[in-house]
């Protein structure tokens, strides 16, 4: 149980940084997509007003990454900044990205793993993965573990990895993961398959390290760039499960608000009562039931406060580790 039970889909960030603002201050912390305008810009805003030692963004845009310390600095002056190029469609970016974020910070005390693409077309990243997969899971579970070394040299280490309800949407396609070369692809099973790896990678790390706290969660349904590949055609698409024939929200859809969507990744970042709860996955601010997803994994999928039993299932998060270890062809297991 998180520690504000009172917490819901309406907590704001700010919020949740004055309630642990002993958690973040003196503190290292990692964020990765930060860029204005999206829910991990709001979520770094929000750390940097807390005091931490020093808070590192990590993104593939130096400029975007410029606009957002800007930004933040304008709120918040006295903020301990610094900079990191990481694409996560290139595992050599990736590499050289963990190597300056593991120079500026010996001890890392929080990762937080935001970035992300949704539901673009087919195409691959530079090492030749499926891009949703590669971008999504691949690289963030690389990066965690490059950082390995860095998080257990913090008393109290933890691994946010941000995901999505829409992991209920499939589950890991071992015979296919890369979708036959693009013939089989559907962009809709892409992203649940990287956001369910994503949960598991979760489950995994838990596993192998205890002295981790990793929690994996779905930050909730908000109106940022992250849904710029979507067409018409996939929004006429949702009519049904989010939307009217009018276009206006379902009753009980609830769309969040940038701030309200930063809360969830931050109370997985720093909620004290968490450390307890390793490997689980949040929604709204909360630990989430787990359920299965039922026939049609598309139907209720704006039902958004379970998590699926494929998605937590420790033998799956052994298997997946073992198969990426062969695909990045190096193992981390400790």
């Amino acid at each position: 149980m998180a520690t504000n039970t009172n917490y819901n889909r309406e907590t704001t960030a700010q919020e949740v940084v004055d309630a642990f603002a002993n958690e973040i201050k003196g503190k290292t912390v990692v964020v990765t997509g930060p860029s204005p305008g999206g829910i991990g810009y709001e979520t770094a805003r929000a750390i940097a007003t807390r005091a931490p030692k020093l808070l590192i963004l990590a993104g593939r845009d130096m400029k975007k990454l410029e606009a957002a310390k800007a930004d933040i600095l304008k709120d918040t002056p006295s903020a301990n900044l610094a900079l990191v190029t990481l694409d996560l469609n290139s595992l050599a970016s990736v590499r050289s990205g963990a190597k300056a974020i593991a120079a500026a910070a010996p001890q890392l005390d929080v990762l937080i793993n935001n970035a992300a693409i949704m539901m673009c077309p087919y195409g691959t990243t530079e090492d030749g993965f499926e891009t949703q997969f590669g971008t999504n899971y691949m690289a963030p579970w690389l990066l965690n573990n490059l950082l390995i070394p860095n998080l257990l040299a913090s008393p109290a280490p933890r691994v946010v990895l941000v995901s999505s309800v829409g992991h209920r949407v499939s589950d890991i396609l071992w015979d296919d993961m890369g979708f036959s070369g693009g013939k089989t692809y559907n962009k809709f099973m892409s992203y649940g398959q990287s956001k369910t790896a994503s949960v598991l990678n979760g489950v995994a790390l838990a596993e192998k390290y205890p002295k981790l706290t990793v929690i994996s969660l779905h930050p909730g349904a908000i109106h940022t760039n992250l849904a710029r590949h979507l067409t018409e055609e996939d929004m006429k698409g949702m009519v049904g499960q989010f939307f009217n024939e009018d276009g206006t929200p379902k009753p009980g859809v609830f769309f969040k608000s940038i701030p309200q969507g930063a809360s969830t990744t931050l109370v997985a970042a720093f909620d004290p009562a968490l450390k307890t709860h390793s490997g689980t996955y949040l929604t709204d601010c909360q630990i989430a039931k787990v359920k299965p997803t039922g026939a049609d994994p598309h139907l209720n999928i704006s039902e958004s406060d379970f998590v699926a039993p494929y998605a937590v299932d420790k033998a799956a998060a052994e298997r997946l580790w073992g198969v990426t270890e062969e695909m990045v062809g190096e193992k981390f297991s400790p």
